[in-house]
């Protein structure tokens, strides 16, 4: 405890110095210690994770959307990063992973109530391949699977949703909105699409669907919803010049201390601040801007002791907010790990 009031006043003094007199914050020597920093919490994150996977497989076998997909992504990140992984526990990961992934992706779409909507693994998974195109844990084949997955799972309305199953089954942020599931069903698809536009294509016609019940749908003020329609806007969807014009209001949503909130006025937390990090640096924002260094500083400060990062658990309005920390916990580290790791090349 006395080692994070240590570093987070040691932060605040450092923040509050570079306003009191205007630092450019991208001096190598007023910022060289924060990356430092960073790179040390991405290794206790990424030993955490690591750590709390092996005692989840022990205990409860199955791989689930958190310890099953976000470690594969992590650590398919932290790879590509340069950080050392055991090519045989990743390589034991992504068997476990998609074991629970692949051995349903080709059945016919199942009509029961609360059974019928898309595959999370197929969606994160599929993200995680174009996030990190060096990765080679998610094959062309199984991407192609996937994509057959998420066509045979497309609404009639052109949406893709979480909502067919009970709110008690799909808490927020992970499982926030049929809004989310689309953008990501989107954006995950967009390397699909014929490069001839003339040329039309199942995938292309899901994606004009899925444009079209968008833009009928009023976009929702959450950070994970503003963050995935910037990843729109980064695949190309809209010309290039408008690029800025979507980065700015995105990081006019960052709180005061540095952090993201999942939802607009929430205290920000590790979850929506990793993945906004994540997400600006996809954007090629520069990690020497003040507003991600900030970020930066708020996970770096709020890291604890097992290399975790404290998240609470909330809930959709009709249900009750879960008592097991652990799923959030979880997904929280996984995104501060994948945002540090962005943010702070090794």
């Amino acid at each position: 405890m006395r080692f994070h009031v240590r570093i987070y006043l040691e932060l605040a003094a450092f923040w509050g110095l570079a306003v009191c007199v205007g630092l450019n914050l991208s001096r190598p020597t007023i910022a060289a210690e924060i990356p430092q920093q960073a790179r040390k919490a991405v290794e206790r994150g990424l030993e955490f994770l690591q750590k709390d996977v092996a005692k989840w497989r022990k205990d409860r076998e199955c791989s689930t959307c958190h310890h099953g997909t976000m470690t594969v992504w992590a650590l398919n990140e932290a790879k590509s990063q340069g950080y050392e992984v055991a090519a045989e526990d990743l390589a034991e990961t992504v068997k476990w992973t998609k074991g629970r992934l692949l051995e349903r992706i080709d059945l016919p779409r199942d009509t029961r109530p609360g059974w019928s909507m898309v595959s999370t693994p197929a969606l994160y998974l599929s993200m995680m391949a174009l996030s990190v195109p060096t990765q080679d844990s998610i094959s062309a084949d199984d991407l192609k699977r996937i994509a057959g997955h998420l066509l045979r799972h497309q609404e009639a309305d052109g949406s893709w949703a979480w909502s067919s199953a009970p709110a008690k089954n799909r808490p927020p942020p992970f499982f926030e909105s049929d809004e989310v599931a689309t953008l990501l069903a989107y954006v995950v698809l967009s390397p699909l699409v014929p490069a001839d536009p003339l040329v039309k294509s199942e995938i292309s016609d899901a994606r004009e669907r899925a444009a079209e019940w968008m833009s009928k749908t009023k976009p929702s003020d959450t950070t994970q919803a503003a963050a995935l329609r910037l990843l729109v806007t980064v695949h190309g969807e809209v010309p290039a010049k408008n690029l800025p014009l979507e980065i700015e209001p995105f990081l006019g949503l960052q709180n005061k201390d540095g952090g993201w909130g999942q939802l607009k006025d929430a205290l920000s937390d590790a979850y929506a601040t990793g993945q906004a990090l994540y997400v600006l640096s996809l954007a090629g924002v520069r990690s020497d801007r003040a507003e991600v260094s900030r970020g930066v500083a708020f996970l770096v400060a709020n890291q604890k002791e097992d290399g975790s990062w404290p998240m609470t658990s909330r809930a959709h309005p009709e249900a009750t907010p879960s008592k097991n920390p652990v799923p959030i916990t979880y997904f929280g580290s996984a995104w501060a790990t994948l945002g540090l790791m962005r943010s702070t090349p090794k």
